[in-house]
């Protein structure tokens, strides 16, 4: 905790010789909290992920949690969409950095996974660069020698266009040799997600099980888990029809964190070191019984199953 109350100390109640904003952020997946801080001012602004900059948000945002939020002192900002406190003065850096990791657990949920935390300058400016909406971290404001693809400018974050969507296609009618294909299906999935737990060294393993526009993707990066998604109508709005709210709580059950965390319907498997087993039997049957409660008869569209290794970002 000392070295990160440095930190804050550092880019939040200090000014840079530069003439840079500061910035630190905590993170858990795509759900932030970023306090900033501008040179030769007092005051510290904090913000919270809205749905405006990702619109999957709003499943984590519940009615209970965007209270939670204002009872810490945040309000909604027509500008960003995001939620924004104002600290003038600012509570002492280690205090500060406590607020910032309580608003991110009681506005958003906790996924299990461990809070990240990244800080560093931008370009000082009543309204920064963000990460525009409809992308990873959507709202964000940008630090600079950060690579962001789409970058949004001015004081107003506009919400993301959908454009026009094409209807899916009729979904398949419910075969015959139901159960036989469902077989035949599982034992490619349990193949696949053996193959993926197998994996050593520093590359990643992928494994992708797509039917049609609906899929679900595998992932091991580091031993002991395996971090499996299964596609959500907020990464492709024509999906909406298929992928309701009730479909969603069925992957709740199976485990799954909705939308947040990640774009789609996340889930981190534990593994046991070096083997496969009964751990990765229980992944397979998990995937499957999502594909079957989640898709509909769209499951029984030819599975096609895509198996991929890439280095590890640096």
């Amino acid at each position: 905790m000392e070295s990160l109350t440095s930190i804050v100390q550092i880019q939040l109640f200090s000014d840079d010789p530069a003439g840079r904003g500061g910035l630190v952020e905590v993170h858990d997946g795509y759900k932030f909290v970023q306090c900033r801080h501008m040179p030769h001012q007092t005051a510290i602004i904090c913000e919270a992920a809205g749905t405006r900059g990702q619109s999957w948000m709003r499943h984590v945002l519940t009615k209970e949690r965007r209270a939670a939020l204002k009872e810490l002192g945040f309000a909604a900002d027509r500008q960003t969409g995001n939620f924004i406190r104002r600290w003038d003065p600012p509570p002492e850096p280690k205090l500060l950095m406590a607020f910032m990791v309580h608003a991110l657990d009681v506005g958003y949920g906790s996924s299990g996974q461990d809070t990240e935390m990244q800080y560093g300058w931008f370009t000082a400016a009543e309204c920064p660069a963000r990460v525009a909406a409809g992308n990873p971290y959507g709202g964000a404001v940008v630090l600079l020698g950060t690579k962001v693809k789409n970058v949004a400018q001015g004081c107003r974050l506009e919400p993301q266009d959908e454009g026009d969507q094409k209807p899916l296609p009729r979904p398949p009618a419910m075969p015959d040799d139901a159960p036989d294909i469902r077989s035949r299906q599982y034992k490619a999935i349990a193949e696949a997600v053996d193959w993926v737990a197998e994996g050593t060294g520093p590359e990643h393993h992928i494994a992708i099980f797509s039917w049609g526009d609906f899929y679900i993707q595998c992932l091991k990066a580091e031993d002991p888990s395996m971090q499996c998604e299964v596609v959500s109508a907020d990464i492709n709005p024509r999906l909406k029809p298929v992928l309701t709210p009730a479909v969603g709580r069925r992957l709740k059950k199976l485990g799954f964190l909705e939308p947040g965390y990640s774009l789609n319907y996340a889930q981190v498997f534990p593994l046991k070191a070096g083997a496969a087993g009964d751990g990765t039997k229980a992944i397979a049957e998990t995937l499957a019984q999502a594909a079957q409660q989640g898709f509909g008869t769209y499951a029984f569209l030819p599975l096609q199953v895509e198996r991929l290794t890439s280095k590890p970002a640096r």
